[in-house]
């Protein structure tokens, strides 16, 4: 039983980091500036 709970709370720690992760990578896109003329100029 201890193995089983072990398992359980080793694939929510990896979830919990993942969300996380993926928390802080659409907070910075969303703080982040968009740089149009960086666009443009590259076409």
């Amino acid at each position: 039983m201890a193995t089983v709970l072990g398992v359980l709370g080793l694939v929510l720690f990896i979830v919990c980091v993942i969300a996380l992760a993926a928390g802080v990578t659409w907070l910075v896109v969303k703080i982040s500036p968009q740089r149009k003329d960086a666009e443009q100029g590259s076409s």
